[in-house]
């Protein structure tokens, strides 16, 4: 796709749907335009693009398809988790166990796909699609499931890229009714390689994640030292 033929701002959480292979993508805001929600085909031609509703900072930050029928989507900086209905077009905000606080991560239990997980900065809040109800996991002693940023399911556990004091990639083993961390485990700590990771995503049994971000120099919509730029580099983390 050639470079700003669709005034794309930037972008935060991409999902492929795995039918039609079409991209969905959720955006910050820029200087000349607010954050928006986007699907674009398998060759990279913009179909659709939606506006968060409401007055106010709004950052669509990340997202998960759920079936053919919605797009759950965090908004950082409103403080808000919508549910996007494909077929009205409508943006719904979350009713959840209590106020948000920069909610960023976001991912699906796999499988029946009704069990939802939102992460802020304070914790993560599941959600059970059936019913709407909402309740705070529970981290377990001396744990803590704050400053999430990328959240993913696997295999009854939850993987998340956290900032809590440092950075560090971990995996949360969780309860049947996936409630409580039984268990925890970290699988990357300040190695040399990472430098400030944010999100990723999960082949088979094998964790990807971006490793040298550079969001640690980039303030206000704008890089803030150039002379500080660097690669992007992809580690790959094996989970079993």
């Amino acid at each position: 796709m050639a470079s700003d033929i669709y005034h794309l701002q930037p972008v935060g959480g991409l999902r492929v749907h795995p039918v039609d292979h079409s991209v969905w993508a959720a955006s910050d805001p820029d200087d000349d335009h607010g954050p928006e929600l986007y699907r674009l085909d398998a060759h990279g031609k913009l179909l659709e693009s939606y506006s968060p509703p409401g007055a106010g900072d709004h950052d669509l930050n990340d997202l998960v398809l759920y079936r053919s029928s919605a797009i759950y989507v965090t908004d950082t900086d409103a403080n808000i988790t919508y549910r996007f209905d494909r077929k009205t077009h409508v943006f719904t905000p979350l009713k959840l166990s209590r106020q948000q606080f920069f909610p960023n991560g976001i991912t699906l239990l796999s499988g029946d796909g009704n069990r939802l997980y939102v992460a802020d900065w304070l914790g993560i809040i599941m959600v059970n699609l059936r019913d709407s109800s909402a309740r705070e996991v529970d981290p377990g002693g001396h744990g803590t499931l704050s400053g999430i940023d990328g959240l993913y399911w696997y295999k009854g556990s939850l993987i998340g890229v956290q900032s809590a004091g440092t950075y560090r990639v971990a995996r949360w083993f969780l309860s049947a009714d996936g409630s409580h961390v039984r268990a925890s485990k970290i699988l990357e700590r300040g190695t040399p390689l990472v430098s400030s990771p944010t999100t990723g995503a999960i082949r088979r049994s094998q964790f990807y994640f971006i490793c040298t971000t550079g969001i640690d120099n980039y303030e206000d919509g704008k890089i803030a030292d150039r002379s500080k730029l660097q690669p992007v580099n992809i580690a790959m983390l094996p989970l079993e």
